[in-house]
Protein backbone atom coordinates (compact mmCIF):
# COMPACT_ATOMS: atom_id res chain seq x y z
CA UNK A 1 0.00 0.00 0.00
CA UNK A 2 1.10 3.14 -1.20
CA UNK A 3 1.12 6.02 1.70
CA UNK A 4 -0.86 8.78 0.33
CA UNK A 5 1.07 12.41 -0.11
CA UNK A 6 1.84 14.58 2.44
CA UNK A 7 1.25 17.99 1.51
CA UNK A 8 4.32 20.47 0.87
CA UNK A 9 5.67 21.87 3.57
CA UNK A 10 5.03 25.63 3.54
CA UNK A 11 7.25 28.11 2.36
CA UNK A 12 8.83 30.43 5.23
CA UNK A 13 8.41 33.82 3.70
CA UNK A 14 11.11 35.94 3.56
CA UNK A 15 11.69 39.57 2.78
CA UNK A 16 15.48 38.81 2.23
CA UNK A 17 16.62 39.20 -1.16
CA UNK A 18 18.47 36.36 -2.74
CA UNK A 19 21.92 37.79 -3.27
CA UNK A 20 22.67 35.46 -6.23
CA UNK A 21 19.58 37.18 -8.01
CA UNK A 22 20.41 40.37 -7.55
CA UNK A 23 23.80 40.24 -9.94
CA UNK A 24 23.89 41.90 -12.92
CA UNK A 25 20.71 43.27 -12.11
CA UNK A 26 19.82 46.93 -11.77
CA UNK A 27 20.56 48.05 -7.94
CA UNK A 28 17.45 48.39 -5.89
CA UNK A 29 16.12 52.17 -6.18
CA UNK A 30 15.92 53.40 -2.22
CA UNK A 31 16.77 56.74 -1.01
CA UNK A 32 18.54 56.54 2.74
CA UNK A 33 19.37 59.13 4.97
CA UNK A 34 22.82 59.86 6.28
CA UNK A 35 23.49 60.87 9.78
CA UNK A 36 23.26 64.41 8.83
CA UNK A 37 19.50 63.64 7.96
CA UNK A 38 20.36 64.49 3.96
CA UNK A 39 19.20 61.96 1.63
CA UNK A 40 21.36 59.37 -0.58
CA UNK A 41 19.67 58.08 -3.71
CA UNK A 42 21.89 55.34 -5.62
CA UNK A 43 20.19 56.24 -9.27
CA UNK A 44 22.10 59.78 -8.92
CA UNK A 45 25.39 57.68 -9.37
CA UNK A 46 24.07 55.39 -12.56
CA UNK A 47 27.41 56.28 -13.89
CA UNK A 48 29.76 55.15 -10.94
CA UNK A 49 31.25 52.58 -9.52
CA UNK A 50 29.93 52.41 -5.86
CA UNK A 51 30.80 50.09 -3.06
CA UNK A 52 28.23 49.59 -0.45
CA UNK A 53 29.74 48.51 3.14
CA UNK A 54 27.18 47.36 5.78
CA UNK A 55 29.35 47.65 8.73
CA UNK A 56 28.16 48.32 12.45
CA UNK A 57 30.28 50.05 14.74
CA UNK A 58 29.74 48.00 17.92
CA UNK A 59 30.77 44.86 15.06
CA UNK A 60 33.86 43.76 15.99
CA UNK A 61 34.63 42.04 12.96
CA UNK A 62 34.58 45.67 11.25
CA UNK A 63 36.49 46.93 14.67
CA UNK A 64 39.54 44.72 13.59
CA UNK A 65 38.64 45.14 10.20
CA UNK A 66 39.73 49.23 10.32
CA UNK A 67 42.10 48.70 12.89
CA UNK A 68 44.17 46.51 10.92
CA UNK A 69 44.14 49.33 8.17
CA UNK A 70 42.26 46.75 5.88
CA UNK A 71 39.85 49.87 4.31
CA UNK A 72 40.33 52.88 4.75
CA UNK A 73 43.74 52.88 2.70
CA UNK A 74 41.44 50.88 0.06
CA UNK A 75 38.71 54.12 0.26
CA UNK A 76 41.33 55.81 -0.43
CA UNK A 77 43.47 54.53 -3.06
CA UNK A 78 39.74 53.65 -5.10
CA UNK A 79 38.80 57.10 -4.02
CA UNK A 80 41.61 58.52 -6.26
CA UNK A 81 40.02 56.99 -9.24
CA UNK A 82 36.27 57.67 -8.22
CA UNK A 83 34.91 55.02 -6.62
CA UNK A 84 32.08 56.20 -4.64
CA UNK A 85 32.16 54.27 -1.00
CA UNK A 86 29.08 54.57 1.13
CA UNK A 87 28.77 52.84 4.48
CA UNK A 88 25.40 51.35 6.33
CA UNK A 89 24.27 50.78 9.66
CA UNK A 90 20.66 48.62 9.13
CA UNK A 91 20.21 47.69 12.79
CA UNK A 92 17.03 48.78 14.61
CA UNK A 93 19.09 50.57 17.45
CA UNK A 94 21.41 53.03 15.16
CA UNK A 95 21.99 56.33 15.82
CA UNK A 96 24.16 59.04 14.59
CA UNK A 97 25.60 59.89 18.17
CA UNK A 98 26.93 56.42 18.20
CA UNK A 99 28.62 56.58 14.77
CA UNK A 100 29.88 59.23 14.52
CA UNK A 101 33.03 58.15 17.54
CA UNK A 102 33.37 56.00 14.99
CA UNK A 103 33.58 58.52 11.97
CA UNK A 104 36.04 60.37 14.18
CA UNK A 105 38.53 57.30 15.04
CA UNK A 106 39.20 55.83 11.53
CA UNK A 107 38.81 59.97 9.55
CA UNK A 108 35.97 58.31 7.80
CA UNK A 109 34.72 61.49 5.41
CA UNK A 110 32.56 59.35 3.22
CA UNK A 111 28.47 59.21 3.22
CA UNK A 112 27.35 56.42 6.52
CA UNK A 113 23.42 55.91 5.81
CA UNK A 114 21.27 54.88 8.83
CA UNK A 115 18.41 51.88 7.42
CA UNK A 116 16.82 52.55 11.10
CA UNK A 117 13.58 50.22 9.05
CA UNK A 118 16.15 47.44 7.56
CA UNK A 119 14.21 47.84 4.36
CA UNK A 120 17.54 48.55 2.31
CA UNK A 121 19.24 45.42 3.94
CA UNK A 122 16.25 43.66 3.04
CA UNK A 123 16.24 45.03 -0.62
CA UNK A 124 20.07 44.07 -0.91
CA UNK A 125 19.96 40.84 0.19
CA UNK A 126 22.32 41.69 3.33
CA UNK A 127 22.28 40.03 6.52
CA UNK A 128 25.97 40.24 8.64
CA UNK A 129 28.13 43.23 9.34
CA UNK A 130 30.22 43.85 7.25
CA UNK A 131 29.21 42.91 3.77
CA UNK A 132 30.56 44.30 0.47
CA UNK A 133 28.55 45.26 -2.65
CA UNK A 134 29.56 46.83 -5.68
CA UNK A 135 27.39 48.53 -8.05
CA UNK A 136 29.24 49.26 -11.28
CA UNK A 137 27.25 51.93 -13.09
CA UNK A 138 23.61 50.86 -11.52
CA UNK A 139 24.10 47.18 -11.57
CA UNK A 140 25.47 44.56 -8.95
CA UNK A 141 28.22 43.06 -9.44
CA UNK A 142 29.45 41.93 -6.10
CA UNK A 143 28.10 40.61 -2.99
CA UNK A 144 30.01 39.62 -0.09
CA UNK A 145 33.56 39.47 1.69
CA UNK A 146 35.90 41.85 2.34
CA UNK A 147 38.38 39.00 1.77
CA UNK A 148 38.61 35.18 3.26
CA UNK A 149 40.74 36.02 6.21
CA UNK A 150 37.84 35.65 9.18
CA UNK A 151 39.92 36.00 11.83
CA UNK A 152 42.14 38.17 10.80
CA UNK A 153 45.65 35.78 10.80
CA UNK A 154 46.61 34.86 7.34
CA UNK A 155 49.45 35.61 6.00
CA UNK A 156 47.66 35.73 2.54
CA UNK A 157 44.50 36.48 1.52
CA UNK A 158 42.42 36.23 -1.23
CA UNK A 159 41.11 39.70 -1.58
CA UNK A 160 37.58 39.49 -2.81
CA UNK A 161 36.44 43.04 -2.72
CA UNK A 162 39.41 44.61 -3.84
CA UNK A 163 39.79 42.35 -7.28
CA UNK A 164 35.76 43.33 -8.10
CA UNK A 165 36.63 47.14 -7.70
CA UNK A 166 39.78 46.68 -10.16
CA UNK A 167 37.73 44.45 -12.76
CA UNK A 168 34.69 47.08 -12.32
CA UNK A 169 36.93 49.87 -12.86
CA UNK A 170 38.73 48.49 -15.80
CA UNK A 171 35.64 47.41 -17.73
CA UNK A 172 35.97 43.84 -16.84
CA UNK A 173 33.39 41.37 -15.62
CA UNK A 174 33.92 40.64 -12.15
CA UNK A 175 35.45 37.04 -11.92
CA UNK A 176 33.92 36.17 -8.39
CA UNK A 177 31.01 38.02 -7.88
CA UNK A 178 29.62 36.11 -4.91
CA UNK A 179 31.20 35.54 -1.94
CA UNK A 180 30.10 34.33 1.71
CA UNK A 181 30.35 37.23 4.37
CA UNK A 182 31.40 36.51 7.66
CA UNK A 183 30.84 38.83 10.72
CA UNK A 184 27.57 39.23 13.53
CA UNK A 185 24.21 39.35 12.01
CA UNK A 186 22.63 42.64 11.71
CA UNK A 187 19.61 42.97 14.30
CA UNK A 188 17.29 45.31 11.73
CA UNK A 189 13.73 46.23 13.06
CA UNK A 190 12.31 42.70 11.52
CA UNK A 191 14.72 40.69 12.72
CA UNK A 192 14.33 41.86 16.23
CA UNK A 193 10.83 42.00 16.11
CA UNK A 194 10.74 38.23 15.26
CA UNK A 195 13.36 37.27 18.04
CA UNK A 196 10.58 39.50 20.45
CA UNK A 197 7.92 37.21 19.26
CA UNK A 198 9.76 34.10 19.02
CA UNK A 199 10.63 34.60 22.93
CA UNK A 200 6.96 35.49 23.87
CA UNK A 201 6.09 32.28 21.95
CA UNK A 202 8.17 30.64 24.09
CA UNK A 203 7.53 32.16 27.17
CA UNK A 204 3.34 31.93 26.76
CA UNK A 205 4.25 28.00 25.34
CA UNK A 206 6.25 27.39 29.20
CA UNK A 207 3.41 29.16 30.69
CA UNK A 208 0.70 26.45 28.99
CA UNK A 209 3.10 23.27 30.04
CA UNK A 210 3.19 24.83 33.76
CA UNK A 211 -0.79 25.32 34.13
CA UNK A 212 -1.57 22.20 32.13
CA UNK A 213 1.07 20.17 35.13
CA UNK A 214 -0.37 21.78 37.98
CA UNK A 215 -3.92 21.24 36.55
CA UNK A 216 -2.79 17.87 36.35
CA UNK A 217 -1.67 17.86 39.66
CA UNK A 218 -4.91 19.37 41.31
CA UNK A 219 -7.29 16.87 39.59
CA UNK A 220 -5.06 14.37 40.54
CA UNK A 221 -4.76 15.39 44.56
CA UNK A 222 -9.10 15.68 44.24
CA UNK A 223 -8.93 12.02 42.76
CA UNK A 224 -7.07 10.59 45.04
CA UNK A 225 -8.38 8.57 48.43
Amino acid sequence: MVAPESPAPEEKKTHLADPASLLEKPSPALVVDDIDGNPFDLSNHSEDVVVLEWTLPECRFSQRLYSQHRVTPMIRRWGKQGVKWVSIDSAFFAHPEKIRPWLKKFSVEHPYLIDLNGRLAEAFGVKVSPTYLVVNRGQIVYHGAIDDDVWGKKLERKLYLDMAIRDAVEGRTVQNPLTRPYGMVIRTRRVEDERRARIQEAREARERDEKNQSDSTSQGSNTGG
